[in-house]
């Protein structure tokens, strides 16, 4: 390959990572325009009601998104535009019927769990639960992010300035998951209109065939449950443990997100990057340095956590959050073990046909976290529930480095038998 096609292809994927640095900016950003708001004209007890809905939400978004972001970005990289709104419009079918039941649980609990905002956290619950409906995963594998950003991002900001405006200037705290349950509506109905989904796409699943594709994102989907029982419901697990726990778990975890969510600008390119990749040994390889990619950023971004948390609760919840040194040097690490584990799993282990393994990681993660995070947060309140979920998020890289070299070793022996090339189809 020439310096000048390697040149070209270069340019082609930094223009491709600044389009979507815009996408993780903005999700990073958008809650600093509300939190603020809220927590100087509502108090810390309305952060943790809020706290408390995301969670459950996230719970619920988690196993309602049913793994389409895991197994089928890679997919519709290489897919024609037809059969991407043919996809599209079968994952909001399937969405919607997992939506029904799970969120139906997720409401009332998490009003349950907040007595004083009740109907805030539910909403919020319902809101987050929903969020996972747009079609962000099938721009990434197309390498657009602009359709990411205008469908979804940039609405979903839009509406949150405008509840934190409303917000700051006396009006209802429920102007907030109000915002956020529009944009949950806008953005799957924005993609569908972009992909060119018809009405057709969706009537042509029958209950029989919504069962089986749920069936079929069964690895995908576990892995999404397991994960959100130490990811997503950990705020919620954390205040079982000690509600003395609930705040500064919520606060870091929170920050620690959005630092995530800017960091994911890199996997957002890589993923579209390996997938494209039509030779399954080729695709292999970028997998392998997207991930080696990953974990550098993950090193430095934890590092620069760690020194800067305190500073940055201080901004984002007006001053009503302190964050001591400990707690911050044990979201560092998290942020550098789980920018890894981005790559490691739904990157490499994805394009090397091991999406039980990720499914297997996640769940030691939930074995290994739930305890954790509840025991950290009965004896060291906040820190320990913060050293929990470090615990678990370690475990899960372990696990999924191990699948990864008994998977080329596999690989390895294969070649030696004279067997060629292997087959790394994501289905297993």
């Amino acid at each position: 390959m020439s310096w000048r096609t390697r040149l070209g292809r270069g340019r082609i994927l930094f223009s491709v990572f600044v389009g979507y640095l815009a996408v993780p900016v903005l999700n990073a950003v958008s809650p600093l325009l509300a939190l603020p708001a809220i927590t100087a004209t509502h108090g810390s007890g309305a952060w943790t009601a809020v706290a408390l809905g995301q969670s459950l939400g996230g719970t619920a978004g988690v196993v309602v998104e049913l793994g389409w972001g895991l197994s089928g970005t890679q997919r519709v990289a290489r897919m024609s535009e037809r059969n991407r709104a043919r996809v599209f419009a079968t994952s909001l079918i399937t969405k919607a019927a997992v939506a029904i039941p799970v969120l139906g649980i997720a409401i009332p609990v998490a009003a349950l769990l907040a007595p004083e905002s009740d109907g805030v956290a539910a909403l919020i619950a319902l809101a987050t639960g929903l969020a996972v409906m747009g079609g962000g995963w099938i721009f990434i594998g197309m390498m657009r992010p602009r359709l990411f950003l205008f469908t979804e991002v940039l609405p979903r900001t839009l509406l949150i300035a405008l509840s934190a405006w409303a917000i700051a200037a006396g009006l209802s705290l429920y102007a907030y998951p109000i915002a956020l349950l529009l944009g949950a509506l806008i953005s799957p109905a924005a993609a569908a209109l972009v992909l060119g989904v018809r009405g057709a796409d969706f009537v042509a699943l029958g209950p029989r065939r919504i069962a089986r594709v749920i069936s079929m994102q069964g690895h995908a989907l576990s892995t999404n449950i397991f994960s959100s029982m130490y990811l997503s419901l950990g705020t919620t697990v954390a205040t079982l443990g000690s509600v003395n726990a609930t705040l500064l778990y919520a606060s870091v975890d929170r920050i620690k997100r959005m630092v995530q969510q800017v960091i994911s600008t890199q996997q957002y390119v890589l993923k579209g990057w390996v997938g494209r990749e039509v030779d399954p040994a080729q695709r292999i390889a970028r997998a392998v340095r997207a991930t080696l990619i990953s974990s550098g950023i993950g090193v430095l971004c934890g590092i620069a956590f760690a020194f800067g948390a305190s500073t940055a609760a201080h901004m984002v919840f007006s001053g009503t959050v302190d964050i001591p040194p400990l707690a911050a040097a044990l979201g560092g690490a998290n942020v550098a073990i789980v920018c890894a584990s981005m790559a490691s799993g739904p990157v490499l282990l994805v394009a090397l046909g091991r999406m039980s393994a990720i499914s297997r990681s996640a769940a030691i993660g939930a074995v290994v976290g739930l305890p954790s995070i509840f025991v950290g947060a009965v004896f060291f309140h906040g820190t320990g529930a913060l050293g929990g979920q470090l615990i678990a998020e370690t475990a899960v890289l372990l696990v999924q480095l191990l699948a990864i070299r008994a998977r080329f070793r596999d690989l390895r022996r294969h070649d030696r038998g004279g067997g060629g090339a292997v087959s790394t189809s994501a289905a297993e």
